[in-house]
């Protein structure tokens, strides 16, 4: 009788066992179903590890997930690993990896791509919790501009982001976003000296709203770049302007206020290609006739030719040109191509740049956070500008 009796009681465990393992598989495969795809893979290979693994990609993803993408060192994925097996808290499992314990709390849908440093202070530890968002469809958007915010600015300002929301609806990846002229605008206003402190007019506060701070940023901006402004004459539209026969020219588009009317008066979606002209990634020009709107060329530098070919030549409402304006663009760009080095100038026309003044400019910031993107060119201040642009259009 004990022995049928113990052998029931094995069999109920065994079943009640295989029922939760089964159970708990369905839970993390739901789990892993919610991270981004290029990631699913590598989790569950980790999941298949270790039971405890398994158990991490549910009680702390964002762990799992920085160790299952390689995101850091093989030396400290290993170690966080086997911090898990042994059974170590959550803690000592995040510190070999950086990762703040507050990404508990974040929807796994933020973590995306390779993750970048995250604010990490008391303070911000303490007050970030109810400023993360709940719904996963902001949580990548979000979790890229407070990241951006803390390397760019400092935690203070990462914690304001975090409360006043992205203004864009969709998800950005982290080196698209426009931040960066408002975090410089705040890191500057928390360190008041120098050239750059004393243009500004109204610093940012915490307690500001959004678009307040972002009207303040674009005051501050617009003194900058007055420092800069060339003073040479400008040749009407523009130095590309041109008008042979017919009576058809090419205006440039150099900024982003100017390419957001060209895409206003043309419904089409040039007004999102600032940041590509911007770094020089592409030049844009509107051909008219007179001042009517007739096309929207973008031409690219190409990697094997010495010169820019037509990458994209749309009507108003993308409709395919005329036959005429087609050959024309294509006459222009032949032309145009024949000496690329003068092609770009285009972006540094608007601006001179004097050395000393950019380095007394710029000097306080770099030194505390990097000069990458801060090099005295006249492209990265066309790019800052048209970051401020894309803010004061999302505010």
């Amino acid at each position: 009788m004990r022995a049928a009796a113990s052998l029931c009681s094995f069999v109920f465990f065994s079943v009640i066992t295989v029922i939760s393992q089964i159970e708990k598989a369905k839970a993390i495969e739901q789990q892993i179903g919610r991270f981004e795809r290029s990631a699913r893979r590598r989790l569950r290979r980790l999941a298949s590890l270790s039971p405890r693994l398994g158990d991490l990609i549910i009680s702390f993803p964002a762990a799992a997930y920085v160790i299952a993408t390689n995101s850091v060192s093989p030396d400290a994925a290993g170690e966080a690993v086997r911090r898990v097996k042994e059974g170590s808290c959550l803690q000592d499992v995040a510190k070999p990896l950086g990762i703040p314990m507050w990404l508990k709390r974040v929807p796994l849908e933020a973590f995306s791509g390779s993750p970048t440093v995250f604010p990490d202070d008391e303070k911000f530890t303490r007050r970030i919790a109810g400023r993360i968002p709940q719904n996963p469809a902001h949580a990548v958007c979000w979790l890229n501009w407070v990241c951006l915010a803390g390397q760019a600015a400092d935690d203070e300002f990462a914690l304001w982001i975090a409360a006043e929301k992205p203004p864009f609806a969709r998800p950005l990846p982290t080196d698209r976003v426009p931040l960066r002229p408002l975090a410089v605008f705040a890191w500057y206003s928390r360190h008041p000296r120098g050239l750059a402190h004393e243009l500004m007019e109204k610093p940012w506060q915490p307690s500001m709203r959004f678009p307040k701070a972002v009207h303040a940023m674009q005051t501050w901006l617009d003194r900058v770049a007055r420092l800069f402004k060339s003073e040479r004459p400008r040749r009407g539209p523009g130095r590309y302007s041109r008008r042979p026969s017919g009576g058809l020219r090419m205006v440039p588009l150099r900024t982003g206020s100017q390419l957001r009317e060209e895409g206003r008066i043309m419904s089409h979606c040039v007004g999102d290609y600032v940041r590509q002209v911007a770094t020089g990634e592409c030049l844009i020009f509107s051909v008219r006739d007179g001042v009517d709107h007739i096309a929207t060329l973008e031409i690219r530098r190409q990697p094997h030719r010495n010169g820019y070919s037509i990458n994209q030549l749309q009507g108003p409402s993308n409709r395919r040109p005329s036959e005429g304006v087609r050959i024309f663009a294509r006459n222009w760009v032949d032309q145009f191509s024949a000496d690329p080095a003068l092609a770009m100038q285009t972006n540094s026309e608007e601006f001179t740049l004097r050395p000393a003044t950019w380095e007394e400019l710029w000097q306080p910031y770099t030194a505390a956070k990097g000069n990458a993107g801060f090099e005295p060119n006249p492209t990265n201040l066309e790019w800052l500008l048209a970051e401020a642009d894309a803010l004061r259009h999302a505010a």
